[in-house]
């Protein structure tokens, strides 16, 4: 191999780690805070429709943080989703049938709730931003506010409705959002190495559990705030609490 050669395969691999580097990092610092501090706000709901939506209103209450929403959460989500997919197309780890071990299989899950997490992440930011940024919202009662943002309404409507897979596809979403993030920070802490030995990438793993299923209550208890302040869905003839709905059913 010639010294051009050489460095030129050098500098392809410094490349590639710092790739890797960056987009371990923007998974964790800003999308990750972004991921807890969004989903500490929803908890809002279950001190009902008012304090929630105030939350909402609160969030986007000055021009400034829509600039802040595009250069630190909606850039850094697209070099992440992207280059994650490039990582899973080039990975052989994907493949858990072949190296079938823990590793390999949380790395399956990795790039699959990656995936799911990016269509999920798609729908809801097109329903909830698009919607708004484009004023299809606006006099839409319960749908959006005075100033056009998505309301407690909006979302219970939807959420409480089973004839849509609304809840579904939230409580999936969620959970696929909350183990990408927990299992990426373990991860992230052996790629910068915060953590090294066997012994300080287990606490990290524990630790990294734990934030998850906290994560994962705070994800959950959002949509249960939805069910406690609006039954509307249950109790109409056609809803699961009627005698033709599935619930109904159960109790007779």
């Amino acid at each position: 191999m010639s010294t051009e050669t050489a460095s030129s395969a050098s500098t392809g691999n410094h490349t590639e780690w710092m790739a890797k580097k960056i987009h371990s990092f923007v998974g964790v610092v800003p999308l990750g805070v972004y991921v807890t501090l969004h989903l500490s706000r929803n908890v809002a709901t279950l001190l009902g429709a008012d304090e929630f939506d105030k939350a909402v209103a609160n969030t986007w209450s000055h021009p400034i943080n829509y600039v802040w929403v595009v250069l630190l959460v909606y850039l850094p989500l697209v070099f992440h989703s992207l280059y994650g997919i490039m990582l899973m197309a080039k990975s052989e780890k994907t493949n858990v049938f072949k190296h079938f071990n823990l590793e390999n299989v949380r790395y399956f899950f990795q790039r699959l709730s990656g995936l799911g997490v990016l269509g999920f992440l798609a729908a809801h930011i097109f329903l909830t931003r698009v919607h708004v940024s484009m004023g299809w919202l606006k006099g839409a009662a319960p749908a959006a506010s005075e100033s056009g943002q998505v309301t407690y309404g909006y979302f219970a409507t939807h959420m409480t409705d089973f004839s849509k897979p609304t809840l579904i596809v939230y409580a999936l979403g969620v959970l696929g959002t909350v183990y990408h993030l927990a299992n990426g920070l373990s991860t992230f802490c052996i790629s910068w190495g915060i953590t090294t030995g066997k012994n300080a990438i287990r606490r990290a793993e524990i630790a990294a559990l734990v934030f998850g299923i906290l994560l994962l209550a705070l994800g959950y208890a959002t949509i249960a705030g939805f069910f406690m302040h609006d039954f509307t869905e249950f109790v109409t003839p056609s809803g699961p609490m009627a005698p033709d709905g599935f619930l109904g059913k159960l109790m007779h």
